[in-house]
C-alpha cells in the first residue's frame, strides 16, 4: 500500500463515491447485508483516491470483525459545514479501554484474531492520516457485543459549477 506525499484534490461528490465502493464490497463480500442512507450532492475537495482508500479501510474493519450475516450501514450526509461519511457495524465492538488506541500503528485489540482475520494493525492509522490531511477527523462510537460506528468528517466544498461562477 502506497501513499502519495502530496494531496491531488479535486471537488467530487462524497455520496457518489460511496455508493461506488459499496457497490464493490457487495460484489465481493456476499456474507455480510448492506445498508445505505446517502444523501444526495455531499460535495468536498479533496484527494479521492486517498478518501476512496480511508473508506475502503473501513469497510474492510467492517467486514473483519462482523459476523457472517450482520449488517453494515453506510451514511454520508452533510451537516453545518462538515460532509460526514460513516461506516456502522454489528461486529464485536471495541473495548473501552482500546478506542482511544486503534488509530495507533500496529495496534489490535484482540491478539488471538490476528490470524482469523489478517492484516498489520495499520489500516485505521492510515486512515487517520489521511483524513487529517484533508483537515478532517475520524470518530469512533464503538459498544461491546454491538457494534462500531465509525465517522469521517471533512469539511464541505461547493460543487464545481458553484465554485466556477464566483469570481
Amino acid at each position: 500500500m502506497c501513499i502519495r506525499d502530496s494531496l491531488q484534490p479535486e471537488h467530487f461528490d462524497l455520496a457518489r463515491l460511496a455508493e461506488e465502493v459499496l457497490k464493490e464490497f457487495r460484489m465481493i463480500d456476499s456474507g455480510h447485508e448492506y445498508d445505505s442512507h446517502i444523501e444526495s450532492s455531499v460535495w468536498v475537495y479533496a484527494d479521492k483516491g486517498l478518501i476512496k482508500q480511508a473508506l475502503r479501510i473501513l469497510m474492510d474493519n467492517a467486514i473483519k470483525y462482523t459476523n457472517a450475516g450482520g449488517n453494515i450501514t453506510v451514511t454520508v450526509s452533510g451537516k453545518d459545514d462538515l460532509a460526514l461519511l460513516s461506516v456502522r457495524d454489528e461486529g464485536i465492538g471495541i473495548p473501552p479501554k482500546a478506542v482511544s488506541q486503534v488509530f495507533e500503528r500496529f495496534y489490535r485489540t484482540d491478539k488471538s484474531r490476528d490470524r482469523a482475520t489478517g492484516g498489520s494493525g495499520l489500516g485505521l492509522s492510515i486512515a487517520k492520516w489521511i483524513v487529517e490531511r484533508h483537515g478532517g477527523y475520524i470518530e469512533v462510537l464503538s459498544r461491546q457485543e454491538i457494534g462500531t460506528k465509525m465517522t469521517i468528517a471533512l469539511p464541505l466544498s461547493e460543487p464545481p459549477s458553484t465554485s466556477a461562477q464566483q469570481f
